[in-house]
C-alpha cells in the first residue's frame, strides 16, 4: 500500500512523527510511524471500512478517534475488539478486520504479572476532572495514582484545537491538548503515579481494614 494520506501542515498541531515501521494488515505490508495509531496508519493508506454493524452488516469506518465507540475494532496480533484508534502501531503487527462478530483470542495462555499496590487515593479517568481531582490530592499531601485506559492523558482535551474561553484560572486562552499537558505536567509535579493504557475491571468493596480494594490490568509496556 503506497497511498499516503496524511495531513503533512497543520496551522495548529504539530506532528511527531517517529521512525517509519512496518505492519500486517490483512497479509499485506501497510507502512506507520511511530506514535500514530493503528487507525490513523490504515485511514492515511487509504483503508475506509474498518468494521461491520453487527446487525446490518453496514460498513464502519473511522468515527470518534478517541477509544469510545465500536466502529474501530478489529483483531490485532490475534485478540478481538482492539480500539485501534487509540494503540500505537508496533513493527510486525498482525492486524485484520473481524467482520461482524469477533472470535474468541487465539491465544491458549495469557500470561499476566500480578503486583498488589497500596495508595492512598486511587482516581479512574485522566481526563480533567480526574487530572483535576489528583493535583488536588497532591497538594494536600496524599499519594495519588490515576488510572486511564487511553495511551496519553487528558481525555477528550486532546482532541480540542479550539482556544477555551472563561478566567485565567480555568485556562482561558488556551487550547484544549495545550491544557491537557499543563494539567498533566502540574500533577507529575506533586509526585502523582500516572499509569497509561490501564483499566480498572473489578470493584470488591470495603475490607475489615478500612481499605477498598481494586482490581486493574495494564497492557504490556514494550
Amino acid at each position: 500500500m503506497n497511498l499516503d494520506l496524511r495531513i503533512e501542515k497543520h496551522p495548529i498541531l504539530e506532528f511527531k512523527r517517529g521512525r517509519k515501521i512496518t505492519f500486517q494488515f490483512e497479509g499485506k505490508p501497510v507502512e506507520a510511524y511511530e506514535n500514530e495509531s493503528i487507525a490513523a496508519a490504515l485511514f492515511a493508506s487509504g483503508v475506509k471500512v474498518f468494521s461491520r454493524s453487527k446487525r446490518f452488516n453496514n460498513p464502519e469506518g473511522w468515527f470518534c478517534g478517541i477509544g469510545k465507540c465500536s466502529s474501530c475494532l478489529m483483531r490485532v496480533d490475534g485478540i478481538p475488539n482492539v480500539r485501534t484508534c487509540v494503540v500505537p502501531v508496533r513493527e510486525a503487527m498482525l492486524v485484520e478486520r473481524q467482520g461482524q462478530r469477533a472470535m474468541l483470542p487465539s491465544h491458549s495462555e495469557i500470561h499476566v504479572e500480578r503486583e498488589e499496590v497500596n495508595v492512598q487515593v486511587l482516581i479512574i479517568g485522566g481526563g480533567p476532572a480526574g487530572l483535576g481531582a489528583g493535583i488536588t490530592a497532591g497538594k494536600l499531601g496524599l499519594g495519588a495514582v490515576i488510572i486511564d485506559e487511553n495511551p496519553n492523558p487528558g481525555g477528550q482535551l486532546i482532541k480540542q484545537t479550539h482556544k477555551f474561553f472563561g478566567s485565567q484560572e480555568e485556562y482561558a486562552g488556551l487550547r484544549g491538548f495545550e491544557i491537557s499537558e499543563i494539567m498533566y505536567r502540574e500533577f507529575k509535579e506533586t509526585g502523582g503515579v500516572y499509569l497509561n493504557e490501564t483499566s480498572a475491571v473489578g470493584y470488591y468493596g470495603l475490607k475489615a481494614d478500612g481499605r477498598h480494594s481494586f482490581i486493574a490490568y495494564r497492557r504490556k509496556q514494550d
